[in-house]
């Protein structure tokens, strides 16, 4: 059941450039405040009517997607900001407890758990029946989707905190030894690796044959995924804790200094900036012509990703660390205030 009280904004946004375009009538609507035991900090996923959320009550959370009902709950040791992966009727993630872990969708069963030794909040990806999943033990790990059995793992030079990303035989992710990492997708061994001159926290954005990733030196880097070589970069004010989206010739990403950026994604020119008043870590999101992305100033904001206008923002109760949750016409977002918020968008 819907909660009594909509926020709601009905926006007109132009489809085109000329004046004769026509008019699209946007509103986003609040559908329903689902309750966690602590913080909620790990990005949402959705699967089969089912929003999943990992939070700091050391649980991770099913929630029906129409009523904000909670389905199942299956508790670790330890917080989980991991995002869920999901591949058929398994779902998949890590646990602050050091584990990764496979349950079956419909009751939350456990299937198998994998140790590592360190805190996994990196999110897992799945190719091939293969999971990928890096550790605050500096290792990249490789499970058989099935039962977790070791396929490979490949030592990097220090904590994974943020996923990995796939594109062709190589899988690229960053690590807190300032470098990120181009390894073959069947056994793990380099391909190259580039140095920045900060930590690498986040996931990389894959679009064409150009890989893009922040660093907290506050740059963020698009480098050719065959060889590494940098095409451009971009300064920006502050470290970049954000995972970038690339979409329609664009690459969106927050900073440190509360910015969110859009930049052309062939050369980097700044295309808008948008100021928030804290540190935009969430990743951000793309519906239609919004980009929506939270900030710890406790908005969720949606911001025109023509103009770089804001349309829209919405106060949670508490600080947003990761990115929204957009699909099939509903907005997901985690909050420090304990709560996972779920909006409805629809346009005419």
């Amino acid at each position: 059941m819907k909660i009594g009280i909509w926020v709601c904004l009905t926006m007109f946004l132009l489809i085109g450039c000329q004046a004769s375009s026509p008019i699209e009538e946007v509103t986003i609507s609040l559908a329903w405040a689902y309750r966690a035991g602590d913080y909620v900090r790990g990005m949402p996923t959705v699967s089969g009517g089912v929003v999943y959320a990992g939070a700091d009550d050391n649980t991770l959370h099913a929630v029906d997607i129409d009523g904000g009902e909670a389905l199942w709950r299956y508790e670790t040791s330890d917080n989980i900001t991991s995002a869920p992966a999901i591949s058929g009727d398994t779902i998949y993630f890590g646990s602050w407890d050091g584990a990764v872990y496979a349950l079956e969708t419909g009751q939350g069963e456990q299937k198998w758990r994998y140790e590592t030794n360190g805190w996994v909040t990196a999110s897992p990806v799945i190719s091939d029946d293969v999971l990928y999943v890096g550790s605050y033990d500096g290792f990249l790990y490789a499970l058989a989707a099935e039962d977790g059995d070791l396929v490979w793992r490949r030592e990097l030079g220090g904590r994974i905190e943020g996923g990995a990303a796939l594109a062709g035989d190589s899988i690229f992710v960053g690590s807190a030894d300032n470098y990120v990492y181009a390894l073959h997708v069947a056994n793990g061994e380099p391909q190259w690796r580039y140095r920045t001159e900060g930590d690498i926290l986040t996931t990389p954005a894959i679009e064409g044959n150009t890989v893009y990733v922040g660093s907290l030196d506050g740059t963020l880097y698009a480098l050719d995924a065959s060889t590494g070589q940098p095409r451009w970069t971009f300064a920006a004010g502050y470290a970049i804790q954000s995972s970038p989206v690339v979409t329609a010739g664009v690459v969106y990403v927050g900073g440190d200094d509360g910015r969110l950026y859009a930049l052309r994604d062939r050369d980097g020119r700044l295309v808008w900036q948008y100021q928030t008043d804290s540190i935009v870590r969430s990743s951000p999101a793309v519906w239609r012509h919004l980009v929506f992305a939270g900030s710890d100033d406790g908005y969720l904001y949606a911001i025109d990703g023509r103009t770089g206008a804001l349309v829209w923002r919405y106060r949670t109760g508490g600080a947003i660390a990761a990115g929204p949750t957009v699909t099939d016409g509903r907005l997901f977002v985690s909050s420090t205030d304990r709560r996972l918020h779920a909006f409805e968008l629809s346009a005419e």
